[in-house]
């Protein structure tokens, strides 16, 4: 298993980064309600706002769009639900690591096998800085040539 780690990170695209790279899995979480003219406020500049539909008393009750309750309805035509008992809110997402690994086909593998624990997931590509001495070793260790 070590020799094909060591191949496939050898010949991985590294994404245009000059540095050797590894990458986290990152899942859309919900954060909550914000108030108009705010923002998620996440650390690292990627937050998602998205406009949700929610029923006024049945929280479990809610929609990604208007398009999406609209539908709701006009399918559910015996109940006594009307527009104006859905409120409409903004919701703050952000991007939270669940996982990471040296070779984006790992990454992608590990999506693929825990796609039913999880959200929305998508690949994040970070380099390892020159200076982390721990990751240089265990790189040289695997043949990558560090570079001074």
């Amino acid at each position: 298993m070590l020799e094909n780690l060591k191949k496939e990170y050898a010949t991985q695209d590294n994404r245009f980064t000059a540095y050797p790279i590894y990458v986290s899995v990152q899942e859309l979480v919900c954060i909550g309600v914000i108030a108009d003219g705010y923002s998620a406020c996440c650390p690292y500049g990627d937050e998602v706002m998205q406009t949700e539909y929610r029923h006024n008393e049945d929280c479990e009750l809610s929609f990604q769009s208007k398009e999406e309750l609209q539908k709701w309805l006009n399918s559910n035509n015996d109940s006594d639900y009307t527009e104006q008992d859905f409120e409409e809110l903004n919701v703050g997402y952000i991007w939270n690591p669940v996982e990471f690994f040296l070779t984006i086909k790992g990454a992608k593998e590990y999506m693929k096998a825990n796609a039913h624990n999880h959200g929305k997931l998508r690949t994040y590509v970070h380099h390892f800085e020159r200076r982390n001495f721990e990751m240089r070793g265990l790189l040289e260790d695997l043949g990558f040539k560090v570079k001074d």
